[in-house]
């Protein structure tokens, strides 16, 4: 398989540079819809600012008062399961954010602003039954951006028209594939045909709504499963949806032999998620970035501690000291995570 460098490589010699936005060391996307009006700007100078301090502060420790982005968890069960996911959803109590604590959050951000909230961690999003309301209290506390990823196969036309009211802002649905037997073998349990045109509804819902937002977007995780597909699945989405990404394989843990693990250690970077979020479990823990799924360095829980208290308490700026010191593996949840890989 060619990595993932060649394939960006390869989309800059496609669209040229000016389409290509690299988001992460991980992630790249080409802009789709947003190359004649990119929907970011319509956001406004506050999103802007708060997009060139996520870009900033972790180079320059800059640590605010209050983190840039909560990833809050509605829930942490799916409808699928995925070739490639590393969740183990079959071993864990499913869960639904209480609205009760939800609530505590929104005064923290009402209190503390807060630029931009995501609604998943683990889990499905539109498996929360008040997914809009989630997302218009976002919006009614002062939050700039309202998103969440998605699979895609629960956007019925109530829940689409819902979303677009309720104010939110962004939304990437998750499709490794534009052929049909690839798509199904990696999203297990999904139906390409019926995700597809569920997806292709909420554009034009959008559109014959005269609406900009929200941005619709896909998304796909590179592999060896669907490697070969990334160029026909870029000619496909690119006049339909606002952005296009293109993720690498997470293959969770694997760093297993010591030369290959000292070869990985040689690009592994202070992690900038210690500097811009937070994640909120749907039952109040809190975590210190999306890449602990197991839970292995707990920070509190929401229904007795303050996010604002988490963000600059001893025990974050002693992860972040050890993240400038290139001891990731001093901190459980950072041994041998692949997040922070340049």
């Amino acid at each position: 398989m060619i990595s993932e460098n060649t394939v960006e490589e390869l989309m800059k010699q496609k669209y040229g540079k000016d389409r290509l936005c690299l988001v992460s060391p991980d992630y790249f996307e080409i802009l789709g819809t947003d190359r004649v009006q990119d929907t970011n700007k319509l956001f406004g100078e506050k999103f802007l600012a708060y997009r060139k301090a996520w870009r900033e502060n972790p180079s320059k420790n800059i640590v605010g008062n209050f983190p840039l982005h909560l990833d809050v968890e509605s829930t942490n069960t799916c409808n699928l399961r995925c070739a490639m996911c590393q969740i183990p959803f079959d071993k864990m109590k499913p869960g639904f954010i209480d609205m009760n604590l939800y609530n505590k959050i929104l005064e923290e951000i009402k209190t503390h602003g807060l630029p931009s909230i995501k609604f998943n961690f683990r889990g499905e999003p539109l498996m929360h039954p008040k997914i809009d309301e989630l997302v218009k209290k976002a919006k009614e506390a002062g939050v700039l951006e309202a998103q969440f990823n998605s699979n895609g196969t629960l956007l019925t036309e109530e829940k689409a028209r819902k979303l677009i009211d309720a104010g939110l802002d962004r939304i990437k649905f998750s499709v490794d594939s534009i052929n049909p037997d690839t798509y199904n073998s990696i999203r297990i349990g999904a139906d390409y045909e019926k995700t597809i045109s569920r997806i292709i509804s909420l554009i034009d819902m959008r559109n014959d709504l005269g609406k900009k937002i929200p941005s619709i977007q896909v998304q796909m995780v590179y592999m060896e499963s669907n490697h070969k597909e990334v160029e026909d699945y870029l000619d496909f989405w690119e006049d339909k949806v606002n952005r296009i990404g293109i993720s690498r394989y997470r293959s969770g843990g694997n760093i297993t032999g010591e030369e290959e693990r000292m070869t990985a250690m040689q690009n592994r970077i202070p992690c900038p998620q210690l500097w811009q979020r937070l994640v909120v479990l749907y039952d109040g823990t809190i975590l210190m970035c999306c890449g602990d799924y197991s839970m292995k360095n707990p920070l509190g829980n929401v229904n007795h501690d303050k996010l604002s208290d988490i963000w600059k308490s001893k025990t974050l700026e002693n992860y972040r000291k050890l993240h400038l010191n290139y001891d990731f593996d001093k901190i459980d949840a950072c041994l041998d995570c692949e997040v922070n890989y340049a």
